[in-house]
């Protein structure tokens, strides 16, 4: 995971370096930001291909305060699971999944990569579709940036 960060600020660097003016600057946080969204896709459209109707045995409430001036207040609800052969165990949503006592469908990957997620929640499209814009764009200074200083190189 640290590696992979270490690659995105990388890149992010780099495009900032070779890019001129604020091109540069806006690009390179485009680049970033597309290059995050992608990973969040490849989350969630890893492999959960096991599904578990698990038993919510306990539910236990995270309330989480963004950082800043008039900062909005969310709630994880760690979800405490009994499912057949003991896998997922927890499982936390933004919205509770089921209540005390109650089957939820939980689907999952069997060699642990992904975390467990309520089964259909997962969809890859709305970060794939954000990611888009923002990587054609962080392409499209690239590419005005190249021609700009290829126009300057060019003899008279």
């Amino acid at each position: 995971m640290s590696v992979g960060g270490a690659l995105v600020v990388g890149a992010g660097a780099a495009y900032f370096l070779l890019v001129d003016g604020n091109t540069g600057f806006f690009g390179a946080l485009a680049l970033i930001g597309g290059l995050l969204l992608t990973v969040a896709v490849a989350d969630q459209a890893a492999a959960r291909g096991e599904t578990a109707t698990c038993v919510v045995t306990k539910i236990r409430e995270e309330l989480r305060e963004s950082v800043g001036e008039g900062g909005a207040r969310t709630t994880l609800y760690h979800h405490a699971l009994r499912c057949p052969g003991g896998y997922p165990s927890s499982l936390a949503e933004d919205r509770r999944a089921a209540p005390e006592g109650g089957e939820v469908r939980v689907a999952y990957d069997a060699e642990r990569r992904v975390a467990p997620a309520v089964e259909g929640s997962s969809s890859p499209w709305r970060p794939a579709l954000l990611a888009l814009p923002l990587l054609a764009a962080a392409t499209a200074g690239a590419l005005r940036g190249r021609r700009q200083r290829l126009s300057e190189e060019r003899p008279a």
